[in-house]
């Protein structure tokens, strides 16, 4: 473990967090393709093995059961830098480990909803996040979220989750007779997919051209299904299930105007900006850290949670003008570009790890 590292010298990271998101995929790739030794400590495998090493931790009793032997991996590992994703979970556990340079990521629902179930619950979180040399967060309104819970925090820092341009390239769309709406998120009540479908209906009757195509899976499936069946939906509404990733991209250039209607404090909205970079036009409920993410009136429209006449007109300004659907569609690729690549959120990560390892900031008031 260094005490001080040149700016061209590759860290050593342990990262602490769930080899099974897609997000901590990302960050272990993209910081070991610029050079650096990541490992990885999960709580349990998946399928797409990146390397990670697991506590064999599959549930709460078993995450206590565990600290030991996370102790101890950390130090034979022996990292410059100590990084857990998600407080509630990974975080509460990081901070039972001693490690001189700990940061910590705060995800959303964390910080959002989870300090809020009940005492204990805020203080789990509230140890994580005093426990840590430095808090990274995907938004403002997630930073902010995090103050809430302790104003005397000072060493946060915006990092957002941001887009691979490469992967996500613009495509330029030409009028044809369909206009297809899209939504890929899961199938659970929070992301308002039954709000879509509802609106969807309601704009199926004034105009016979649309299509809507929700890909996902989850638990209310079943539920959305019946609904789209009741409203008579079948032959223009498709359910193309879960998507991966990699195929998400091929996905957004089949359709035309991206709906996130959600139910829920969204903490950042990445999907959004996946959308934007695909050049789609983006309708979404303005909730959380949702509004830093789509510009209403340029890069799409913002609505009211849950009110499906708002959503329904929103999609309908898109729906009868092409010439709109390009402008944002534009703008919001253009918006991406400029606020969002995500090659430049790994060199805002390595930075704060730089800064951490060489003293310049000093750990967060309240550690211990």
């Amino acid at each position: 473990m260094k005490d001080n590292i040149e700016n061209n010298t590759p860290i050593h990271i342990c990262l602490f967090a769930d080899e099974r998101s897609i997000h901590t995929r990302r960050w272990v790739l993209g910081l070991r393709e610029m050079g650096h030794r990541v490992d990885l400590i999960t709580l349990m495998k998946d399928n797409n093995d990146i390397g990670g090493i697991s506590l064999g931790a599959g549930n709460k009793l078993e995450y206590f059961l565990r600290i030991g032997k996370l102790k101890k991996m950390v130090a034979s590992i022996n990292p410059d830098i100590f990084h857990s994703h998600h407080a509630s979970s990974f975080g509460f556990l990081a901070s039972f480990v001693s490690h001189p340079r700990k940061v910590l990521s705060v995800w959303g629902y964390d910080v959002i909803a989870f300090p809020f179930k009940n005492v204990i619950y805020k203080a789990i979180i509230k140890r994580a996040l005093s426990h840590a040399s430095y808090i990274t967060a995907t938004s403002r309104y997630l930073k902010d979220a995090v103050l809430s819970l302790n104003n005397r925090l000072s060493n946060i820092e915006v990092i957002p989750f941001g887009v691979d341009l490469k992967q996500f390239k613009y495509v330029e769309r030409t009028p044809g007779d369909l206009v297809t709406i899209g939504i890929a998120k899961s199938l659970r009540p929070k992301y308002g997919i039954d709000i879509l479908i509802r609106a969807f209906h309601k704009l199926h009757l004034k105009y016979d051209n649309l299509r809507l195509k929700i890909a996902g899976k989850g638990d209310s499936g079943p539920e959305y299904k019946k609904l789209v069946a009741d409203l008579n939906l079948n032959e223009l509404v498709e359910f193309t299930g879960f998507i991966e990733h990699n195929r998400l991209p091929a996905f957004l250039a089949d359709i035309d105007i991206f709906a996130m209607p959600s139910n829920c404090l969204e903490a950042f909205g990445v999907a959004a900006l996946e959308a934007s970079a695909a050049g789609l036009p983006v309708v979404a409920a303005a909730v959380g850290g949702v509004p830093e993410v789509v510009n209403d009136g340029q890069t799409g429209f913002l609505v009211k949670m849950g009110v499906v006449d708002e959503l329904a007109a929103a999609i309908e300004k898109l729906i009868v003008s092409f010439e709109l659907r390009g402008k944002m569609g534009r703008a919001g690729r253009e918006f991406v570009e400029n606020n969002y690549r995500w090659e430049n959120n790994l060199l805002a990560m390595d930075n704060l790890y730089r800064r951490v390892i060489s003293g310049v900031n000093q750990p967060v008031a309240g550690q211990t």
